[in-house]
């Protein structure tokens, strides 16, 4: 069913999401009351019942649909074969961070200070249950990939933070290199070269070495 639009072009699904997320900004997801909430929407009381049920089910409408849309993009990279292209921004990564971009005001209310940490946990999940996946035919010990996961996902959730909240200014297309050399360049090291010349992950040569 077509959600019904309003004056200024958002569905009424929509003005209440907005006015929610604009609250958490500075108060908590259990002290947001409903009263301020439709009078952000501008719509009554009475609609907003009749699509959701409290303020915590809109914000777990939007959690939903964005980890939908990062298990969808997630399903489609697994059919990808592993290789050193993994190095370069992959369609998929660009395309993760372009949803992440687009909601990016209430994702970073999310995980602030009044956001879910319910949600953080679902994303690293999520993420964690992936990447897992994608590197199975990569040969190794489980423990060690184990602890590869762990460490990598919490740089990757803190670049993505760090990115939407101090950097928003800088491509999805180039985050998405970052991140994915930031975690498949240690399977594609030369291992007896990086012990004495040690490199850059990013694959650029520093300016200083080539001066000398």
């Amino acid at each position: 069913m077509t959600a019904k639009r309003v004056h200024d072009g958002r569905s009424v699904d929509e003005r209440i999401e907005d006015a929610v997320f604009s609250l958490m900004e500075t108060t908590d997801i259990p002290d947001i009351r409903v009263a301020d909430v439709i009078r952000l929407a501008g719509v009554s009381r009475s609609t907003f019942y009749r699509h959701f049920d409290s303020v915590d089910d809109v914000v777990k409408a939007f959690e939903t649909d964005l980890l939908a849309n990062m298990h969808s993009i997630n399903s489609f990279a697994l059919k990808a074969r592993f290789a050193q292209a993994e190095l370069d921004p992959t369609p998929t990564m660009i395309r993760r961070m372009e949803v992440l971009a687009e909601r990016r005001d209430k994702v970073v209310a999310l995980n602030g200070p009044h956001g879910d940490p319910q949600f953080v946990h679902k994303a690293t999940v999520l993420m964690h249950d992936h990447f897992r996946e994608r590197l199975s035919e990569v040969e190794g010990p489980e423990t060690y990939r184990d602890f590869y996961l762990a460490f990598a996902l919490a740089g990757h959730h803190n670049v993505i933070q760090y990115w939407l909240e101090k950097r928003p200014d800088v491509e999805p297309k180039v985050v998405a290199g970052v991140l994915n050399r930031l975690f498949y360049a240690p399977f594609f090291l030369d291992e007896t070269n990086a012990r004495h010349v040690p490199a850059s992950p990013f694959g650029e040569k520093d300016e200083r070495r080539r001066q000398r």
